[in-house]
């Protein structure tokens, strides 16, 4: 690396990456630089333990936190994201990682640099953005938000149809046709077969959430809710997964027609286990 590259923390999303690569920065553009020099700028005793940090062996801990923001020399927004950034890749409870995220969200340059990832993680927090998507592009749409908002169960305002319709076009999901109509860039968007990300993971939390709350609202000829209790072995459950994943892709082929839907509706499949390991 050049001596006048600057190592920008807001374009990572793993501390430790940007750890590594401030550290060859430094090291290719200070003469004797070294874990040693860090460490002494820094305050600790342990001449590796930005090494070891680094290398994924040891945690940060409020205390050595605050000793790398002051070894980093870090401005202030750069303390504020790399603290979050810290505690976001540390965190082990999804609503740990959730908050940390979001915080980091706030920060303008990590939304400059990351607007679509901003604007995904919006899409997948919400429940009725996939379904806008859906109704937008049906025969009920008659180019307003009210048309929409009065087909939504539950209740949605029309601003947060306006501004779902906006998202929506932001990231490519929907095309305009003509000045009122739309139509989607593709009949099917799928979060894909695992979890990827804390996005993700909030959006089936809050489908999980959303079944619960209009579980009794909903008349049994409209819904088809059955379970499976099984006594299975473990070499099992990746061929259970990979049956719920065709099935799945199966629906999604079945429904790719439907290129003006009349209805939007939502399938949950959930394979969980039950016992402990």
């Amino acid at each position: 690396m050049s001596v006048n590259t600057k190592i920008n923390v807001f374009k990572y999303k793993d501390y430790r990456d940007f750890l590594r690569d401030w550290y060859e920065s430094c090291k290719s553009s200070r003469a004797g630089f070294s874990f040693r020099t860090f460490s002494k700028r820094a305050g600790f005793t342990s001449p590796n333990f930005f090494k070891l940090v680094m290398d994924g062996e040891r945690n940060l801990t409020e205390d050595s936190l605050q000793k790398f923001l002051v070894g980093l020399k870090l401005n202030k927004q750069e303390q504020e994201f790399f603290t979050n950034l810290v505690f976001y890749n540390q965190a082990h409870d999804h609503d740990d990682k959730d908050r940390y995220y979001q915080n980091m969200m706030r920060s303008r340059q990590f939304s400059q640099l990351r607007a679509i990832e901003k604007q995904q993680y919006e899409y997948y927090s919400t429940w009725y953005h996939p379904v806008v998507r859906e109704l937008v592009v049906s025969k009920f749409y008659d180019g307003t938000s009210e048309s929409i908002a009065n087909r939504l169960s539950p209740e949605v305002t029309v601003e947060q149809v306006a501004r779902s319709i906006e998202l929506l076009a932001n990231l490519g999901f929907i095309e305009r046709v003509g000045k009122k109509g739309w139509k989607q860039s593709s009949t099917l968007v799928s979060t894909g077969d695992e979890v990827q990300s804390v996005a993700i993971f909030k959006y089936h939390k809050n489908l999980l959430d959303l079944s619960k709350s209009i579980l009794d609202r909903v008349p049994s000829g409209r819904r088809d809710i059955s379970t499976l209790t099984l006594g299975i072995k473990k070499e099992r459950v990746s061929e259970l997964k990979k049956k719920v994943q065709e099935f799945r892709k199966e629906i999604l082929k079945l429904v790719s027609e439907d290129v003006e839907p009349e209805d939007v509706v939502q399938l949950n499949i959930q394979l969980l286990p039950l016992t402990r390991e």
